[in-house]
């Protein structure tokens, strides 16, 4: 049942609002989280947040709107059903300058009604820049049972050690990295690893400023955990449910789905015929076959960039076997990097897993090849020839998003 909605309060000439907007979560299917943005005025005239805390004149008065505005925040939240939901609060970093700021911080959200585990405060990657009282403030929050939800990363100069120093519950990715992702194909592709990259910190990542379905499709294929925009529900007092969002994502997963198993079935009938053509390689090779002829059958396939054969300590024997399909166009400023004669590779997974298992085929994942920074992905097993043990590896090119 939907309570009335509390009264509007006021604060150094300014009228306080509160509009919600959900953060949803893909895998769970369901809003988890509301973000409580302030919708304030001054004589009638709306203000942006940033502008009503800078009209201020002091950093005591900042800090004061801010408690202001999270109790109203929390009675605002508290009229319509909300268990099992994180509110998401901004903090000014006022709020944050002094333990004594913190604790007050603290204690005016429990006296509104509201544990700290179900209250995520954000706080902005770049207020921590050179600011260790802040951090200490935050690391205090923390310890008192608030989540730590670091926002706008991804904006100018975001820096990771200040992200791993914080130890976030959560990061907010910025919505500019999301657009950056939308319109180039590298940030696309570097915006999964990211995303891992916060996982290992131990941090949920949530992906702000989803707007299009072509940004729903971003996010799925990014592996984020929460998201947020105009697409999944604008900001408001009474904001949209469940049964309103959820049709509009799942539309969403049920289309890359089907791309998805598409491309899946592309790519496995082509590595399946990878994996044949090397296996006859592998099998020349050990009956003493020359490595030029006994690499032909790999060397035809349309998507073998190169063979090479290591030694046992991971050291590459002579020059790469290159593909037997017309060249792609040589970039110069890679010809460092074109001879690999007596390489060492014995770090790569594909050495270290096919040594380990001789006569076993392993396939790496994808990644960089450091010959012509192509994607790519080796197969690679471990053999005798001569009765020496060689590990035989073939690039076999991965198409990029």
């Amino acid at each position: 049942m939907t309570l009335s909605a509390p009264p509007t309060p006021s604060f150094a000439g300014l009228t306080l609002g509160s509009h919600f907007q959900p953060i949803y979560s893909l895998p769970h299917r369901r809003t988890v989280g509301m973000e409580a943005l302030l919708r304030a005025s001054r004589d009638d005239k709306p203000l942006n947040p940033i502008d009503a805390y800078q009209g201020l004149d002091s950093l005591e008065q900042r800090h004061q709107l801010d408690l202001a505005v999270c109790q109203h925040h929390i009675r605002g939240f508290n009229t319509f059903p909300h268990e099992n939901r994180w509110l998401f609060l901004n903090m000014d970093a006022a709020s944050l300058e002094q333990p004594a700021h913190a604790e007050a911080l603290a204690s005016s959200i429990i006296q509104a009604g509201l544990p700290p585990a179900s209250v995520v405060l954000e706080v902005p990657e770049h207020a921590l820049e050179s600011q260790e009282r802040l951090i200490d403030c935050v690391k205090l929050l923390r310890q008192a049972g608030f989540l730590i939800a670091i926002d706008d990363f991804g904006v100018n100069h975001s820096n990771l050690d200040r992200v791993c120093m914080l130890e976030p519950d959560l990061v907010k990715f910025d919505r500019n990295l999301l657009r950056s992702a939308a319109n180039q194909s590298r940030t696309r592709n570097l915006l999964p690893r990211l995303v891992h990259l916060m996982h290992e910190i131990g941090a949920l990542v949530v992906e702000e400023g989803i707007e299009t379905e072509k940004d729903v499709l971003i996010a799925l294929e990014s592996g984020c955990d929460l998201v947020q925009g105009y697409y999944i529900s604008r900001p408001h007092e009474q904001p949209e449910n469940d049964s309103v969002i959820t049709p509009r994502i799942d539309a969403r997963w049920d289309e890359l789905m089907v791309r998805e198993l598409l491309k899946r079935k592309l790519t496995r009938r082509q590595l399946e015929l990878a994996r044949q053509s090397f296996v006859q390689t592998a099998i020349a090779l050990m009956q003493g076959t020359p490595f030029l002829h006994a690499a032909t059958p790999m060397l035809n396939m349309p998507d073998v960039i190169r063979c090479f054969l290591l030694d046992s300590a991971g050291r590459q024997i002579g020059q790469n076997l290159n593909s037997l399909q017309p060249p792609a166009p040589e970039d110069p400023k890679l010809a460092p990097l074109t001879d690999t004669t007596g390489a060492i590779w014995s770090r790569r997974a594909y050495f270290q897993h096919a040594i380990d298992q001789p006569g076993v085929l392993y396939m790496s994942d994808p990644y960089l090849s450091m010959t012509d920074t192509r994607n790519c992905v080796t197969l690679s097993m471990a053999i005798e020839i001569d009765e020496a043990m060689h590990v035989l590896c073939a690039d076999v090119l991965v198409a990029r998003n």
